[in-house]
């Protein structure tokens, strides 16, 4: 886990080192493309994707990182997302990146559906690649605690075992 966090952060690092050899990404093309892809987080509008996202499209989340593969297993967890949170919303802070990536720094707001005093804010970044103009993966980093205390959660530490007697 702690080398997922240092190789996202090497990357997040490396693609704005990048930035400055490279002003002229993000290009037009990925720019729609990404707009697009926050359309289908944002609405739960499936329309299109095919022209969003490859065949072959991964999506890889915090906190556990195990690949989510395929575009309908991208509509379930949008879909998912969106019946638990019918207002989310995500919105791009900033991007930056080269031919074939983009870093990008975002932040969600959204409100439980069976609870509407629970309102959710949180920022993340997320590492996306593109082939042949389309998205293929998503690499995505947030503070999954944060949203857990937002929704009421509480982190308890275990209880400590009683100090063992000294050997006498």
């Amino acid at each position: 886990m702690k080398n997922l966090r240092k190789s996202l952060i090497f990357m997040a690092i490396a693609v704005v080192f990048m930035v400055g050899c490279n002003p002229q990404y993000p290009t037009k093309v990925q720019d729609e493309t990404l707009e697009k892809y926050l359309s289908i987080w944002n609405t739960g509008n499936f329309d299109g994707i095919e022209t969003v996202l490859a065949t072959d499209y991964e999506y890889i989340a915090s906190p556990n990182y195990e690949a989510l593969k395929g575009i309908e297993a991208f509509k379930k967890e949008v879909s998912g997302t969106r019946s638990s949170f019918p207002d989310f919303k995500v919105v791009v802070e900033e991007k930056f990146g080269d031919k074939d990536q983009l870093a990008v720094l975002w932040s969600i707001t959204a409100t439980r559906a069976d609870n509407d005093t629970i309102k959710l804010k949180g920022k993340g970044i997320s590492i996306v690649h593109f082939k042949d103009n389309k998205i293929k993966d998503e690499w995505l980093a947030n503070n999954n605690l944060l949203w857990l205390r937002q929704m009421g959660y509480s982190i308890t530490p275990p209880e400590k075992e009683p100090a063992k007697e000294a050997r006498k």
